[in-house]
């Protein structure tokens, strides 16, 4: 037959023939045996022929090979119950085993089984129970041969002497099954004996689930309850092995081949409701990759709007909202900009100016980078954001994303490449928050960009002067929503100190002014080191104010935040 796929055989100087003889005799086996895990294969796991022939139409690819295993033996599967009707999956997935994937033989094995009970009845003289302990060992032979049909009187010997050792963790039918494929009775042992990476119950391979991206095994009972509650509860990046956590859903290729057999494994195990949900998961996912994805300010929503108009109306909920701020869509905000429109609300709209500037940080809340989908929240406390939608990790300041081991760190002078970490700028909120008000103010005194000391007007003071932000807080178990609470001090704005320096901030970075301006000589040093840049020789003659405009000029050279939200005033 044809060999192909043989990994590092070939080598420089290619193999040969005894080489290529011995790989046969030994790796081939394992190879197959981790073809037909991979596939699944249902009640009874792919046959040795079954995995030999879909290995070798995938030119050696062992997960194309699972996926195209498990393919064939559900088409086969369909086939057997549209001739039948009404034959039980799984028996019909053992009768394939059993066959070595051969429809025709399949059939014969499930009609015999169907006509047993009347023959038995016909000649009522039914077949005497199979007693591995019986005394007569020739009988109990025959009985095996005749029962299961093996190749040959060796193979049956296997069985009887395995089962006469006794487990309780397989039965005589996986015995045979475990022979069936091979006559190595360590191998067959270890087959008949893997550990469950959940439960560590020894279970037999054909009683196993394994995924596509990596060779744990995962008893049945198990894999259903995992990925049921997966499904259920969790995100679609947690619908990975238990035990390892792989594959890396991230991976665009990894991701494809993984859900294609995955979507097989999962329609035989989950119920029909968690099934739908499961691909109701996976078509969200696919769509959020769409750059014409829009997330619905009203209902959280997700669907695909390749439309001009900057209205735009969500096809569940049938509510409107801008395509560009994405507020909640107003007669107003027909025909005029979304800053123009911003401005209406604040001079014209009662209920908008009630809220003071707590509306303002609403409107500018976070937004993730990676699915857009907006987050009516304010920034202060900690800058590390999870997506709820796609579990994107990213400061809520400058966008950048969170690194670790999971998300690897690819910068070669990192030193925190182990640690969770994120690479922000020099405007980003995590920095600048630890300004003093008075500094941040003067940063936009000095380029005379207005800013609010006192609630705007129309404003409602909140009880007992406490600064009126909603924002999301853990009781418990669940997310609720409530106003901050904190002390508002004179001066803010009507704000908390954490909130009115995030007001600060945002003006700071809306209108892109450079925070640089306002470090000490000792910190523009510090920064250029950080950066790794050469700081620039200082003349003897040369004065303090020329020395630090050198660096200044040098610093500028070096971007600011390109993630860092600014188009919101």
């Amino acid at each position: 037959g044809a060999l192909v796929g043989l990994g590092g055989l070939g080598g420089a100087g290619g193999v040969g023939e005894a080489g290529l003889l011995a790989w046969v005799g030994t790796e081939l086996p394992r190879v197959l045996e981790r073809v037909g895990a991979l596939a699944g294969g249902g009640a009874a796991g792919l046959s040795r022929g079954e995995a030999r022939r879909a290995w070798i139409d995938s030119g050696g690819n062992e997960e194309q090979a699972a996926t195209r295993g498990a393919r064939d033996r559900l088409r086969k599967v369909r086939e057997l119950q549209n001739v039948l009707g009404g034959q039980d999956e799984g028996e019909i997935h053992r009768a394939l085993y059993v066959s070595g994937g051969n429809v025709e033989q399949a059939m014969m094995e499930l009609q015999r089984q169907r006509l047993l009970p009347f023959t038995q009845r016909l000649w009522d003289s039914p077949a005497p129970a199979l007693d591995t302990s019986h005394p007569d060992r020739e009988r109990v032979l025959r009985q095996i041969l005749a029962t299961y049909s093996l190749p040959s009187w060796g193979r049956a010997e296997i069985v009887l002497s395995l089962m006469q050792e006794g487990s309780d963790h397989y039965q005589l039918p996986d015995v045979v099954e475990a022979v069936k494929e091979s006559q190595d009775r360590e191998f067959i042992k270890r087959c008949l004996s893997l550990p469950c990476v959940t439960c560590f119950a020894l279970y037999p391979r054909s009683k196993m689930q394994s995924l596509t991206s990596c060779e744990c095994t995962i008893c049945r009972e198990c894999f259903q309850k995992h990925f049921t509650i997966a499904v259920r509860e969790r995100h679609i990046k947690d619908l990975v092995c238990p035990n390892c956590r792989q594959p890396d859903i991230n991976d665009p290729t990894q991701s494809l081949n993984y859900f294609s057999t995955l979507d097989v494994q999962l329609r035989d195990c989950l119920d029909g409701e968690v099934y739908d949900l499961f691909h109701k998961k996976l078509t969200e996912r696919s769509l959020m990759m769409d750059p014409k994805f829009r997330w619905c300010t009203h209902c959280s929503n997700g669907f695909i709007y390749d439309g001009q108009n900057m209205r735009v109306t969500c096809p569940q909920c049938q509510g409107s909202f801008c395509v560009e701020c994405r507020r909640p869509w107003e007669p107003q905000h027909q025909g005029i900009g979304c800053e123009e429109f911003q401005n209406w609300k604040r001079e014209n709209d009662p209920e908008y100016q009630a809220q003071g500037l707590a509306a303002y940080l609403h409107d500018n809340g976070i937004d993730c980078p990676k699915c857009r989908f907006r987050y009516a929240l304010a920034r202060g406390g900690c800058m590390h954001f999870t997506c709820t939608q796609c579990q994107h990790e990213f400061c809520s300041g400058c966008y950048n994303p969170f690194l670790s081991k999971k998300h690897k760190c690819v910068e070669p002078w990192c030193n925190m490449k182990e640690s969770l970490h994120a690479h922000h700028p020099r405007d980003c909120l995590s920095y600048l928050r630890d300004w003093s008000i008075n500094t941040l103010q003067e940063l936009l005194n000095k380029h005379t960009v207005a800013f609010d000391t006192e609630p705007p007007q129309g404003a409602e003071t909140a009880p007992g002067g406490q600064c009126g932000v909603m924002q999301q807080r853990e009781e418990g178990e669940r997310l609720t929503d409530a106003a901050c609470g904190s002390p508002s001090p004179p001066g803010h704005a009507g704000l908390c100190q954490t909130h009115y320096k995030e007001y600060l901030v945002s003006c700071i970075n809306g209108h892109s002014l450079d925070p640089a301006e306002m470090f000490s000589d000792e910190e523009l040093e510090r920064y250029l080191g950080a950066n790794r840049v050469k700081l620039p020789t200082r003349a003897a003659n040369e004065g303090a104010a020329q020395y630090r405009a050198r660096l200044l000029k040098v610093i500028m050279t070096i971007p600011l935040g390109d993630k860092v939200p600014r188009h919101r005033k």
